[in-house]
Formats: C-alpha cells, sequence, structure tokens
C-alpha cells in the first residue's frame, strides 16, 4: 500500500528499502539524510531532487527541556542546508491557527526572533553588529484568505528582498510512531498540503527565485495506515496534539534563532522569544 506521506525516508522505506538509482540514503545516529540525485531518483520516490534530512528526538509529549542539544543539532544541519551568503531572512509559518494539527507553521513563528525593524545604529548601541535581518510571516489558508500561501510569500519576497525562504509546516506521515517524534529539514522548498492529498501551490527556489528551505513534523497519519487498508481519505492525530505543535514549534523556532543569530546564546534568545 502507497500511503500518504511527506517524509522523504518514508517514501524511501515504502521501496522496500532496495538500492534505487538515483536516491542516496545515509543514517548517522538518529539523523537520516535522503538526497534525490536526478529525475530517475524523482520517479522513483516522488520527491524533488534535492536533499531531505530526518531526525529523530524525544516525544514532544513529554518534553520539557529543549536545552539538551537538540538546538544545536537542528541548527547546524540548517544551516548546512542555508546558502553561504544568508543575511537577509524570511521565516513562513504555513497553516491554520484554528485547527491544532496544522497548527505548527504559525506557532513557530511566536519563537522565532524577527529583527529586521532594529537598525544599525540600534545594533552597534546594543553590541549586536552581526544580527541578521530576519522578518516573519503567518500566511493563513486559502479558504480564510482567499489567497495562496505562494502568493503571499512571494509578494513579500518581492519588496523585501530575502536572502532565502525558511517554510515550516505540519506535515503528514506514514508511521504514527513518527508523529511528534521527527523533524525534516530539506532544501527543495515545500508542497503545502501534499501529504493529505491538498495540494497548493508550489513553494521553492523554482517560484520565489531564491533558495527555500523547509522545516517540518509530522502531526497526522492516514487511517488507512492504521487499519491497514489501502484508504487514505481520513486523517487522524494524537490526543496530545496541543502538546506536540506547541514544544515542536518552540523546538524549531528557536533552532531558527541559534542558526542564525550565534552572537546570542542559547538561552538569552529563549528569554526574547519565550
Amino acid at each position: 500500500m502507497k500511503s500518504k506521506t511527506d517524509l522523504a525516508v518514508e517514501c524511501y522505506e515504502e521501496s522496500e528499502k532496495t538500492k534505487l538509482k538515483g536516491v542516496k540514503v545515509t543514517n548517522n545516529g538518529g539523523i537520516t539524510t535522503v538526497r534525490v540525485l536526478d529525475e530517475n531518483g524523482e520517479r522513483e520516490i516522488g520527491k524533488p531532487v534535492g536533499t531531505y534530512i530526518t531526525v529523530e528526538v524525544p516525544s514532544f509529549v513529554n518534553d520539557t527541556d529543549i536545552f539538551d542539544g537538540r538546538l544545536k543539532k537542528i541548527s547546524e544541519i540548517l544551516k548546512s542546508l542555508l546558502p553561504a551568503q544568508c543575511d537577509n531572512i524570511l521565516v513562513a509559518g504555513l497553516g491554520n491557527m484554528d485547527i491544532t494539527a496544522d497548527a505548527l507553521g504559525p506557532k513557530t513563528n511566536s519563537y522565532v526572533l524577527a529583527t529586521r525593524h532594529i537598525s544599525s545604529e540600534l545594533k552597534k548601541e546594543m553590541g549586536f553588529e552581526n544580527l541578521k535581518r530576519v522578518s516573519t510571516v503567518r500566511t493563513g489558508v486559502l479558504g480564510e484568505t482567499g489567497i495562496e500561501s505562494a502568493e503571499i510569500i512571494k509578494g513579500i519576497v518581492d519588496v523585501i528582498h530575502p536572502s532565502c525562504v525558511i517554510a515550516v509546516d505540519a506535515l503528514a506521515s506514514s508511521s504514527a510512531e513518527r508523529l511528534g517524534t521527527t523533524v525534516q529539514l530539506s532544501d527543495t522548498g515545500i508542497f503545502p498540503g501534499s501529504g493529505v492529498g491538498n495540494h497548493r501551490f508550489e513553494i521553492s527556489e523554482k517560484t520565489l527565485g531564491i533558495p527555500v528551505v523547509a522545516i517540518g513534523i509530522p502531526t497526522v497519519v492516514s487511517t488507512g495506515v492504521i487499519r491497514g487498508a489501502d484508504d487514505d481519505s481520513m486523517f487522524v492525530t494524537p490526543r496530545e496534539i496541543d502538546r506536540v505543535t506547541e514544544q515542536g514549534a518552540k523546538l524549531i523556532g528557536m533552532s531558527i534563532n541559534v542558526c542564525l543569530q550565534s552572537d546570542i546564546s542559547e538561552r538569552d534568545l529563549y528569554a526574547l522569544v519565550g
């Protein structure tokens, strides 16, 4: 059964972990990297050419302390995916705040330190001359705004000219065990809603003209996976989804801060946003 999933590692696993031409997979201490190398790789696992990194983390349900090394680990992975010259960043939180399982993106923005409005003079006075310019946006959903998320982001990109976009969104998984225990980062951009069969406009370098790094946490799984049936028409989420989205948003938002604002300590960054 081919189930709907946003995780590249699951697309590989559904191919029975056979050696696929155009796909390279490595695993190192709970970090799995899937590299789609060419068009053949795209056809084999249904993902665009690029790098997909899946990080196993402790369940967000029982998460009480993010200062356990995860911030450094995820921020270093994020830095490896960002362009070398990246001093003006737009963080786009995708999803619907009114639906808990889809609120990861908007909630993440609450933990991202926005700095684009801080003048050079003020940065100097504060002793943070190297503070990167960061702006955030919550795109909402088409049913609320009447505007595609990709169109909103494109409009902002054309005005503020960021070096790159970091897009954060909730993901679908084909494994209940990965709900709230996995973070995926990729340099290929994102197709909002693709994992649940609700394809929206692509948010990528192809459509925006600048690099797009996507970050997400799986929050839903199809009922077909649970029942072992060929039916992906309905999706379910853990009963602790409030905790998963809140703690997941905190981890992602703070990882973005740690990655971008290296002159400020983790705990000071958290004091500014938490």
